[in-house]
């Protein structure tokens, strides 16, 4: 796959987590643009639709939910990867996005703080550029991985996962 003409939007309101993660990226060749909140992502989505879009949940103006559910509305964006990167997938801030965006939306998600290099992977296996298989020290990728074969799952499946694990 060629990164370098793959677009990357970051969504952070934190600046300095908005730097990181656009650096990781461009380190990895690809061409990143940054917003600072929803309605910052949302003005630059118009301009030029990127093709992935990593997003902060709890953010001011526009949280990440709701640019999530404007995607959905339009047609030429609904099908734009999306990667949420979270600080607030378990606390009282950014807990019901969260699982309404796991359940309904994207199917992969890292928590904050990320690694570059698991950050990047994350993103190569969303564009397609990479297979699932990770390596086993790679605990976020494995349980991003995890949650996403679950969200799949039918009862059965499930079922002999949850057995698997007793």
């Amino acid at each position: 796959m060629q990164t370098q003409t793959k677009k990357i939007l970051v969504v952070d309101d934190e600046a300095d987590v908005r730097n990181y993660l656009a650096t990781a990226l461009e380190d990895a060749g690809f061409a990143v643009t940054t917003a600072e909140d929803g309605e910052d992502g949302l003005e630059k989505i118009k301009q030029d639709p990127p093709d992935l879009i990593s997003l902060d949940l709890v953010m001011p103006r526009r949280s990440g939910a709701m640019l999530h559910r404007e995607l959905q509305k339009r047609k030429e964006w609904s099908n734009i990867p999306v990667l949420i990167v979270t600080g607030h997938a378990r606390d009282e801030l950014g807990r019901a996005d969260f699982e309404e965006l796991t359940m309904s939306g994207p199917g992969i998600y890292l928590e904050k703080p990320v690694s570059p290099a698991t950050y990047v992977r994350a993103v190569q296996q969303l564009l397609g550029g990479e297979s699932e298989a990770k390596p086993a020290e790679d605990a976020d990728a494995l349980r991003s991985a995890l949650l996403k074969k679950l969200q799949a799952a039918d009862a059965a499946t499930l079922k002999k996962m949850l057995d698997s694990l007793k």
